[in-house]
């Protein structure tokens, strides 16, 4: 499993990146680690009335949490957002990917290109496997961050801001503006064309089976489930562990973000999403049908009541 952050090299603590791949050149650099941003956020304590975080099961659960978790879910089949502790910035680690892939494929449209061979070959490695130097050059070629920030702006993200010495792992982000970026890739988008959408959700159907926990965590195994996931560990000696995606199916159709860092452990991370991904996919399922109305039979005459 390749590591999940952006590039390298800064005084100090280095972090070597994990797994790399021997037909692909050797990593360029090793990732830098930073302790997450602070910012004063509102936390979620006024729930509306079909909010998913208000549910008794979602709440006592989400109680329990002791690391630092934001989550943000969208339903299309009601069209209901809900958002727990809006606001709160989190590092995005791997899950930037999605947002250069986005970004490529917007560029590509602009000038009526489809991607390149290389391309639509970095882009596979980027995604299905997390490889970073894929990335990199991905990132490199679009523009870096300004191409980036560019396209979030039309994509109507506000609080994401991709970072600008070309670290992109450590670009920060909200899980509000995650769902932003994946309603756009999974519904019908004024930022990309169907074709698009296709070609991303389907790579992100497609990751490394050990990259496809967290948000597909609980969830029926006749059900399409797109996502990519980020794992980042911080100079706080704790992780950053994210994952976002798309869930279709069993009367079901949803876009989710967990963001969490002050993990212990990466595993530590991954539970805790997964258990919370879990109780959203049973928190969204269709109601029960109501039972067939019973024809009253009468009763023969002369029969005792």
């Amino acid at each position: 499993m390749l590591c999940a952050v952006g590039l390298v090299g800064l005084g100090g603590g280095l972090l070597i990146l994990r797994g790399a791949t021997p037909t692909r050149r050797a990593p360029q650099a090793q990732a830098r680690k930073r302790t997450p941003p602070v910012i004063a956020v509102t936390h979620h304590v006024a729930p509306g009335p079909q909010d998913l975080f208000a549910l008794p099961s979602v709440a006592a659960y989400l109680a329990g949490v002791t690391d630092n978790l934001t989550v943000a879910v969208y339903d299309d089949v009601t069209g209901q957002t809900s958002v727990y502790r809006p606001g709160v910035a989190e590092y995005t680690a791997s899950i930037m990917k999605v947002d250069i892939l986005a970004t490529l494929l917007a560029e590509d449209q602009a000038h009526g290109e489809a991607l390149t061979t290389a391309e639509d070959g970095l882009s596979q490695g980027m995604i299905e496997h997390s490889d970073n130097d894929d990335a990199q050059d991905l990132w490199e070629a679009e523009g870096g961050a300004t191409a980036v920030a560019s396209f979030d702006t039309a994509a109507g993200l506000t609080q994401t801001t991709p970072e600008a010495a070309g670290y992109w792992g450590l670009s920060t982000t909200t899980a509000a503006d995650q769902v932003q970026l994946l309603r756009q890739v999974a519904y019908p988008s004024g930022v990309l064309t169907t074709a698009s959408r296709d070609y991303e959700l389907g790579l992100m159907s497609n990751v490394e089976a050990d990259q496809a926990w967290g948000v597909s965590s609980g969830v029926a195994p006749n059900v399409t489930v797109a996502l990519k996931n980020g794992w980042l560990p911080l100079d706080s000696g704790g992780w950053q562990v994210n994952s976002i995606g798309a869930i279709d199916g069993d009367g079901r159709d949803y876009v989710v973000a967990m963001l969490s860092d002050g993990n212990a452990t990466e595993t530590q991370g991954i539970d805790t999403l997964q258990g919370l991904s879990a109780l959203v996919w049973q928190a969204l399922a269709p109601p029960a049908a109501p039972a067939p109305a019973q024809t009253p039979v009468a009763a023969p005459a002369g029969a005792a009541g």
